[in-house]
């Protein structure tokens, strides 16, 4: 099961947080500003190092502290996994059963966490670095050596930008060009064959949930029809000019195309949404059919920008996730709610229990 517990205090507005959880479902309503999406954030900052709302973690500290922590139960099997993560002057820090951890992805592969939240069609709308970055998760999620190649490749990537901005010959470039070439190959098969598991999921859900025809391909980073070697050889010239590197996986991107149309430019905002929100849900179910049973997927505010019955299109989707929700809402009037688990109210920063009363 995944988490059974969760306390934060100094983020944002959220104080002395302290809660059981569902392994299935869980609720939490209240009004705009009470510190919903902020407990939302508090679990994706374990998961992932950072919150889904901005890159700068001082800003999750509350007015007037120095510092922030989460502490969480993960249960894997037994026994259950304590992991507590701390951000203060010095940056931030993981302990996992109170020993440090050197990096956040230690704690990531112990439980893949994603959101849908109303900013999700940034996925769409937003640059190739957005679709990257929800790519590269995905494939870590499920290919644990990929992580090393990447990290490869982006130092490859590095040294052979240096030498491009010192003049470096072809003579000289030839040994990072083989490096690059390696890694890059290796990161590239990595995301093209996630993308063809992938792929057929998320137009599966996007049918569903639209009604249309969403396609899903994955773009290497170079020109469609020839190798990446080939292409670093055919740009030599043009990185030499440039200074930096201009094919390759660091320029990957997802094409995204509804009835034979860019997505971004073709569809309204809910539309988009919708798009987004298939993707996060392929995503997850590609994690479940490849072994992991440990998904949390944050959904803030579903109701937002969407009618009626897309959203009740997209709970439907959801309850057929083998992964813990942690969903958000204003009131049960807007989030239809399964009374069989918990619900919470959030006020002013603070969370208690709902016991079969009206929220």
């Amino acid at each position: 099961m995944p988490l059974q517990r969760i306390r934060v205090d100094g983020l944002r507005i959220l104080k002395d947080v302290d809660c059981s959880l569902d392994p299935r479902r869980n609720y939490f309503f209240g009004p705009n500003g009470a510190g919903k999406t902020s407990l939302l954030e508090a679990f994706f900052l374990v998961g992932r190092g950072r919150s889904f709302r901005t890159r700068q973690t001082r800003r999750l500290v509350q007015h007037g502290r120095d510092e922030l922590s989460v502490y969480i139960e993960h249960c894997d099997g037994e026994p259950v996994t304590r992991i507590g993560a701390r951000f203060d002057k010095d940056g931030i820090a993981f302990r996992v059963d109170r020993q440090p951890v050197a990096s956040v992805t230690e704690i990531a592969r112990r439980f893949a966490v994603d959101v849908i939240d109303p900013g999700v069609h940034r996925l769409i709308e937003g640059g190739p670095s957005e679709r990257r970055r929800f790519l590269d998760w995905g494939v870590f999620h499920v290919e644990h050596d990929y992580l090393t190649a990447w990290k490869r490749y982006r130092r490859v990537l590095g040294q052979r930008n240096a030498a491009l901005k010192a003049g470096a010959d072809r003579a000289t470039l030839e040994p990072w060009d083989r490096a690059l070439i390696e890694a890059g190959d290796a990161v590239s098969a990595a995301r093209r064959a996630y993308v063809d598991g992938f792929a057929p999921v998320a137009e599966g859900v996007a049918e569903r949930l639209l009604g249309r025809k969403l396609e899903v391909r994955y773009r290497p980073g170079w020109r469609a029809g020839i190798s990446f070697a080939d292409a670093l050889a055919e740009s030599l010239e043009r990185d030499r000019t440039l200074g930096h590197t201009t094919p390759g996986p660091h320029r990957g991107d997802l094409s995204l195309r509804l009835d034979g149309s860019d997505v971004a430019d073709g569809a309204s905002r809910g539309q988009q949404k919708l798009c987004a929100a298939a993707l996060v849900v392929a995503q997850v179910r590609e994690a479940s059919a490849r072994g992991r049973r440990d998904s949390v997927l944050l959904v803030d505010d579903p109701a937002a920008e969407l009618d009626r019955g897309s959203l009740t299109r997209l709970l439907t989707e959801l309850e057929g996730l083998d992964a813990q929700l942690i969903l958000t809402g204003l009131s049960e009037e807007l989030l239809p709610v399964d009374r069989r688990f918990p619900m919470f109210h959030v006020e002013q920063g603070r969370v208690r229990q709902c016991y079969n009363e009206s929220i």
